[in-house]
Parts: structure tokens; C-alpha cells; sequence
């Protein structure tokens, strides 16, 4: 009974692999995309590297770089290549740089997401006029903290304030007009950049999911220039045959967005 039935599986079981294959190709071939996130930014999530395969792993190299959407233009600062650790406790392992999160803040930033103007009502002109004076003398100091989940197939921040305060000679520290700026400005940064920043954050940004695969037991560790995501997979099954048409939340964008940014 043995040979007949491996016979019989082999026969179902290669059309469907072929198929899945071919499919994954297909899918690959079209893995240089640009996504809209929001009014503001979009993401590039194009192939760096030929994709690598062995009988161990299968390595995939991709972008991951914001740019405001008005702009194709690469963030003012460098890209820094990071090595993922010797890991075999997960069937998937995600690295995202630092760059990623840098040109996140960097297109927000330039697109005008998180704008505010302040007016003389705030800010009082012998404050203006003092801070003129000094020069590089008057800088900001703020302290953060970040939180990462992930929820579905994105991956969540949350920033908090812990301390702001301006940095001057002691000898101007008790000023009462400064200490009244630096109340207003943590004001602002509480109540108004954060909230604006979480708001933004909270809508996540999308991992690289396939087709009917999920993201389950999932681990972020924070390690030197890069943020590592280890997760197991589910397949969720159906009566249909399976197909694999992965990454189809990715959209190609057409029009002005089909060419490539601009150094």
C-alpha cells in the first residue's frame, strides 16, 4: 500500500508546490513597490539584494525607507548595514534599522505632519530677545521613552515623555521668563507633538506578511542599530487549494510614483 499511496500524493502534491513556486516568483519579481502609508509619507519596500536561498533559510533584503509624499527624495543621512544574530528558536526573523525609523520621522517631519506655530502670545518678546542673545547657548533636553507591540501584522509604537527642560548658564536658570518658555514648550510636546506622534504611530507600520500567513509568539528585541522581530507562522488553511499571492497588500503606484527617488 505504501508505493500507491506516495505515488498518489506526489501527484497532488507537485502540481500544487509548482504552482506555489511559480507563484512566489511572480510575487517577487514585483516586491520594488512603493506604498502610501497616510496622507504624508510613502514606504519603499524594493529588493537591495538578489534574495538568498539555501537549504537552512531564505533571506530577503529590502529597503524600508520613508519619503514624504510629495517628494522622492533619499533622507539627508546614511543607511548602516546590520548583520542578524545566529538564531534557529523562530521560523522567522524581521531586522529593521534604525535608518527605518529615522526616515519615518525624518518624511513626517518635511511633509508638515507635525507643524505647530507659536505666536508672541506664547512666547514673550524679552524671551525672544534674550534667547537671540545667547545664541547656542540656550538647547533643549528631553527625555523619552518608546513602547513597540505587535498587533496583527504591524508593529505598533507609543512615545512618552519623561522630562524637558532648556539648558542655559546657571546663572539665567532662575529666569522666570525661561522657566515659564520651558513650561510651555513641555506643555506642547505633551499635550500636542505626542498625541499627534502617537496618533500616527498607533496606525502601525505594515511587516512583510504573505498570503494566509500570520504572525504568532512574536519577540522584539532592541539591539544595537536595529530592532529584531522573531515570530513563528500560521497558515491559515482553506477548502480552496492554497495559494500563496504574498505581499498582496503592497500596491504598485502608478503615475509620478513610478520612478525611482532621487538622491
Amino acid at each position: 500500500m505504501e508505493k500507491p499511496i506516495l505515488k498518489k500524493l506526489n501527484e497532488m502534491l507537485c502540481p500544487i508546490i509548482t504552482g506555489e513556486v511559480e507563484a512566489l516568483n511572480a510575487n517577487l519579481s514585483m516586491l520594488e513597490v512603493l506604498r502610501k502609508i497616510d496622507n504624508y509619507t510613502l514606504l519603499d519596500y524594493s529588493l537591495i539584494s538578489s534574495p538568498e536561498i539555501t537549504e537552512n533559510y531564505f533571506d530577503l533584503n529590502l529597503k524600508g525607507v520613508f519619503y514624504p509624499l510629495k517628494s522622492l527624495r533619499y533622507p539627508p543621512f546614511p543607511s548602516v548595514p546590520f548583520v542578524l544574530p545566529e538564531r534557529r528558536d523562530s521560523m522567522l526573523y524581521i531586522g529593521i534599522s534604525e535608518y527605518f525609523f529615522k526616515s519615518a520621522s525624518y518624511a513626517y517631519f518635511t511633509a508638515g505632519a507635525f507643524s505647530f506655530t507659536l505666536t508672541t502670545k506664547e512666547i514673550s518678546n524679552h524671551l525672544l530677545h534674550n534667547s537671540q542673545a545667547h545664541g547656542n547657548m540656550l538647547s533643549r533636553v528631553a527625555s523619552t521613552n518608546v513602547a513597540l507591540a505587535i498587533l496583527g501584522q504591524r508593529l505598533i509604537c507609543s512615545l512618552s515623555l519623561n522630562r524637558f527642560r532648556l539648558s542655559l548658564p546657571e546663572s539665567n536658570r532662575g529666569n522666570i521668563e525661561v522657566l515659564r518658555f520651558e513650561n510651555i514648550l513641555s506643555s506642547i510636546l505633551h499635550f500636542g507633538v505626542l498625541p499627534l506622534a502617537n496618533a500616527k504611530l498607533q496606525q502601525g507600520f505594515p511587516l512583510p506578511n504573505p498570503h494566509k500567513i500570520s504572525l504568532v509568539n512574536s519577540d522584539i528585541e532592541v539591539l544595537e542599530g536595529f530592532l529584531l522581530i522573531s515570530t513563528d507562522l500560521k497558515y491559515k488553511t482553506s477548502k480552496q487549494q492554497p495559494g500563496f499571492h504574498g505581499w498582496e497588500d503592497l500596491h504598485l503606484i502608478s503615475g509620478q510614483w513610478s520612478g525611482k527617488p532621487t538622491p
